[in-house]
């Protein structure tokens, strides 16, 4: 269709992974942190933990976390059909 909208999509990607990775982590800091300093330094955690996944790359890590995130969701589910 042209190169502008090959870059123009690449940049919509872009700003969605971003967007998800920085409001992921802001719900994650809320729901775990209660002190500031705690706050602080699961952030930094956090921080220094995305610049070493982020040598993976994104595809690398969708294919090998994918299968990881499933069997988790099935055991969530089993534990929560289980308590009822």
């Amino acid at each position: 269709m042209g190169k502008i909208y090959k870059y123009l999509y690449g940049i919509i990607i872009l700003g969605a992974i971003i967007t998800t990775g920085v409001s992921s982590a802001y719900g994650f800091l809320n729901n775990v942190c209660k002190t500031k300093a705690k706050y602080k330094k699961v952030n930094l955690l956090i921080c220094f933990t995305a610049i070493f996944v982020s040598l993976f790359g994104f595809s690398n890590l969708v294919n090998s976390l994918y299968p990881v995130f499933g069997i988790l969701g099935l055991i969530q589910l089993l534990i929560i059909l289980k308590a009822k």
